[in-house]
């Protein structure tokens, strides 16, 4: 992102968020004459953007790369979001912003991996915003990307999300800080803590809560509806939004609803066991203790330790944890009570959700295929299934190979990932559906289209059969007139150009049912239970199954994987 004057010229360059975008244009006469339909007075100052082609015939309005805080550099690094200061120059919101600074490119979701050509750098609290080309009052979609909380950046699924767009929603895609520069906790950063309730970690949810700040006082100006906003996020994003919808004493009207895509929630950390394990994991650089050099040492840490500290133990890991004055309650107890930001709920997850993860553990590892280490045996599949899931263990692994055993799949990955999937995403997510649904409507999906387009240019010389697999739907919704066109099956288009309705219909009502009547009525999971999100039957349209919620649960092993 740059700065520039009236009159002065410049050449844009789109950086790709998930599939290759460039584009050109300039900052000229025209984009900064009053006449320029992108030109907007924020509270820091006046931003222009810029009309597009939305591939369909029609334009779009986009701002690109608007920053909603200060650097998080220096000073400012391991603290709460810091407002900015007013500009007296016009902001040409023309070129992506930075991503935050994330695992090196050899991460193969790492934004440098997926989108080579990307900028990273710690003044990366900026984000996107897309118009349609005329009216107000439109209702708001806030995208939180995925990857672990490590990695990721704005979009990952599309340069321009036009179809829902075109939908008449505006869309806002923002970043925020990541790995242990986004998450860690620490003794001496608690008590050097500016915030009015000394603490540590979660400032990367700090981040978001400071972009929904930001757009409660400025999106109006750029047509949207300040009291109709509804986070959607996928993977980490959706962790991110269970985050916010629990720490509801600091979120209570800065969203209405939110749309969870394969995004349960798990067991935050007390603040204390936060801290030990923070302190621990950087006590070969700087003490454990919370001392002020401490906390300094810390901070001047360079980004090239940071990064090569949580990239070179393969125990790192980076979560949302609990923290006075920004996050009270654990995200479950949030749910169960109904204390929680959130007046409608739509969430699900898909059905081959871990098949992902172990193609890319095969693909950058080199590890031999699954089929070949196994070979048939049960014995070598139990102790796989010890060896990567966490929640599989001596005490309970007979059991597992019981209900999911090898001879059932079509091969050892489908078996393997049919664990993960269950135990890692549809069944946390059955339980956080079945918690919220006794306060607020939910509407609960699973995605199932098996021909889905790969999600990651990690496969595109490996070509992996990964089905439904963890991510595969994100374009289903956020992608592009073009990339619909060149990647997409005509079925997967036609459930892609389903799911983009209901999602559009649930950001401006709370309920994914057009009133338009157009298409099928998807009624909540105490009415309905599960709505499949599947492409086209032989003479029928998607969406022709539903399942009870009992059903999904015992299909799914719910009972084991829940404890209940």
């Amino acid at each position: 992102m740059r700065f520039c004057l009236p009159q002065m010229p410049r050449a844009l360059r789109l950086l790709p968020l998930s599939v290759l975008v460039i584009s050109l244009s300039a900052c000229n006469d025209s984009s900064s004459s009053s006449s320029d339909p992108t030109k907007v007075t924020t509270s820091e100052g006046t931003v222009t953007g810029q009309l597009v082609s939305d591939n369909n015939g029609g334009e779009i309005k986009q701002w690109l790369g608007i920053p909603f805080a200060q650097s998080t550099a220096g000073a400012n690094r391991f603290r709460e979001p810091q407002n900015l200061e007013p500009r007296t120059t016009v902001l040409q919101a023309t070129e992506f912003g930075d991503a935050c600074p994330q695992t090196p490119a050899q991460s193969p979701f790492a934004i440098q991996s997926s989108n080579p050509g990307s900028t990273t750098s710690e003044d990366c609290l900026n984000l996107n915003i897309y118009a349609p080309s005329e009216g107000d009052n439109y209702p708001v979609v806030v995208w939180i990307h995925g990857g672990s909380l490590e990695t990721g950046a704005g979009f990952q699924s599309s340069g321009m999300p036009d179809r829902l767009v075109r939908e008449g929603v505006i869309v806002v895609a923002l970043n925020y800080r990541l790995g242990l520069l986004g998450y860690l906790a620490h003794p001496a950063l608690t008590a050097t803590s500016q915030t009015a309730d000394k603490g540590s970690g979660n400032y990367g949810l700090m981040d978001q809560i400071k972009a929904l700040e930001w757009l409660q006082a400025n999106v109006e100006e750029f047509g949207g509806n300040p009291n109709n906003i509804t986070l959607v996020g996928e993977s980490a994003g959706g962790f991110s939004i269970k985050g916010l919808m629990a720490a509801h004493d600091r979120t209570d009207g800065l969203f209405q609803r939110v749309i969870v895509q394969s995004g349960p929630s798990f067991i935050q950390e007390t603040p204390t066991v936060a801290e030990q394990r923070g302190a621990s994991f950087m006590a070969g650089v700087c003490a454990e203790d919370s001392s002020s050099e401490a906390a300094e040492c810390l901070r001047n840490l360079t980004l090239e330790q940071i990064l090569s500290l949580q990239a070179g133990d393969p125990e790192f890991s980076t979560a949302i944890v609990q923290r006075s004055g920004i996050l009270e309650q654990n995200v479950a107890a949030a749910l169960a009570s109904g204390q929680f930001t959130a007046d409608q709920v739509l969430e699900g997850s898909n059905r081959d959700e871990w098949r992902l993860f172990v193609a890319a553990e095969q693909l950058v590892s080199g590890r031999a295929p699954l089929e070949q280490l196994l070979a048939g045996s049960s014995s070598a599949y139990r102790q796989e299934l010890i060896r990567r899931y966490g929640s599989v263990t001596e005490a309970n692994a007979d059991a597992v190979v019981d209900l999911y055993p090898l001879s059932e799949y079509e091969n050892a990955d489908a078996a393997v990932s049919a664990v993960g999937t269950d135990a890692i995403f549809a069944c946390p997510g059955f339980g956080n559906i079945a918690s919220a649904a006794q306060h607020v409507p939910v509407y609960a999906y699973e995605f199932t289209d098996r021909n889905a387009p790969l999600p990651s240019p990690l496969f595109a010389t490996a070509q992996p059969e990964l089905g439904a697999a963890h991510a595969t739907e994100i374009p289903y919704v956020f992608a592009s007139y073009a990339a619909l066109d060149n990647e997409f099956s005509e079925d997967s288009a036609t459930l892609a150009d389903t799911m983009v309705r209901y999602w559009a219909s649930f950001a401006r009502t709370g309920d994914p049912t057009p009133s338009d009547g157009t298409l099928p009525a998807w009624l909540t999971f105490v009415n309905q239970g599960y709505q499949s999100l599947q492409a086209p039957a032989e003479n029928t349209g998607p969406f022709t199954e539903k399942t009870d919620g009992q059903t999904f649960s015992q299909a799914r092993n719910c009972n084991l994987w829940l404890g209940g």
